[in-house]
């Protein structure tokens, strides 16, 4: 079936050296930028750090245990990968996407999210219940033994304890005591089946598309021939060509600065902000908590004084007794004629 091709009149391009209409390397009109040729390169980089990290992810599942720490690495690499991916797709733009592309895009994103999140639970599921079997653990320990509990470092404690291990240990008998049924239908497994199927999407995009490294931006933007605010006068008769800059350049917030100028003025800025909002929150905390360290001291001194205070009553009260008790044994020796005085040596 053939296509009717429209012809356009460009000669306004034709004597405007800024004017990407003719270059394979980028697509630039209405001061924006649609198409850059080195970013498919980056692009493609990136989709191979997505299906290389993919592929260590899956052999981790069934490596010996102690290689089992890569997986959330190489897991955070395929992560961080899929986001510069993206990144780098939005300046590859000369046709479009097809729809079944789109859906794949789809299936990605949406693993990836919904992937992450299952995954975020069932660790802090399981980070709970570890915990609860080494306390549980620990309680039935010094029961038997009569040991003190875990984080006691007085005479007889336990001071060298590799919690780490205890709660790795306890995690694997959490695991090894799952039958099939709660293995198969779990958060764990919910995960890698997402995150596979999200993999899949870019394996099978990489080894079905062109890599020979002959990509062009080979696109330029029409105005449609519609009635909208964006389409300038008399571009609705005839296809015209987007300009190179934007007619009302004047209205945007860089026009004055520029649009560097303008942009790292945003960066510096927001991050002057955080740095002086920090630095107050972190004083403000350290404050807090000075005062409160104070009032704990003070209440402890007070605590040490009610007890010596204590102590001194006590004391006090001892020795009235015992002065009551000599005053007494002087009378009696007093009035009781023939008899030996007791001396305070041999009454003590």
């Amino acid at each position: 079936m053939a296509t009717d091709i429209t012809t356009i009149d460009w000669t306004d391009h034709q004597n405007d050296t800024s004017s990407s209409l003719y270059s394979p390397d980028y697509t630039y009109s209405n001061d924006k930028y649609s198409c850059i040729r080195g970013f498919y390169f980056a692009h493609l980089v990136f989709n191979y750090l997505v299906f290389l990290s993919g592929i260590v992810c899956l052999a981790t599942r069934v490596a010996p245990p102690r290689y089992k720490w890569l997986h959330s690495w190489f897991g955070r690499v395929y992560v961080l990968s899929m986001l510069w991916s993206t990144v780098t797709s939005l300046l590859m733009n000369n046709t479009g996407l097809p729809l079944s592309t789109i859906i794949s895009f789809g299936a990605v994103m949406g693993g990836l999210t919904v992937g992450w999140i299952v995954i975020v639970v069932y660790r802090s599921g399981m980070d709970r219940k570890a915990q609860q079997l080494v306390q549980e653990r620990s309680l039935v320990e010094k029961t038997k033994l009569g040991t003190p509990p875990i984080g006691d470092t007085t005479d007889g404690g336990q001071e060298d304890l590799d919690l780490t291990k205890m709660l790795n240990d306890a995690k694997m008998d959490i695991v090894n005591s799952k039958t099939f049924v709660q293995r198969f239908f779990s958060l764990k497994a919910l995960h890698g089946i997402l995150f596979f199927t999200s993999w899949m999407q870019i394996t099978g995009r990489i080894f079905a598309s062109n890599q020979s490294g002959d990509f062009t931006c080979h696109t330029y933007p029409v105005y449609k021939p519609i009635d909208a605010p964006q389409v300038p006068e008399g571009a609705e008769d005839e296809l015209t060509i987007v300009p190179t800059t934007d007619p009302d350049y004047d209205r945007l917030p860089w026009a004055a600065a520029g649009p560097v100028a303008w942009t790292m003025q945003i960066i510096l800025g927001s991050m002057f902000g955080a740095i002086v909002v920090g630095g107050l929150v972190s004083w403000r905390a350290s404050v807090k908590a000075q005062r409160i360290s104070g009032e704990s001291r003070n209440s402890s001194r007070a605590d040490s004084s009610e007890v010596m205070d204590e102590e001194d009553v006590l004391a006090t009260k001892d020795k009235d007794v015992r002065s009551s008790r000599r005053a007494t044994v002087g009378m009696t020796n007093d009035h009781v004629p023939n008899v030996e005085k007791f001396s305070d040596e041999e009454e003590e």
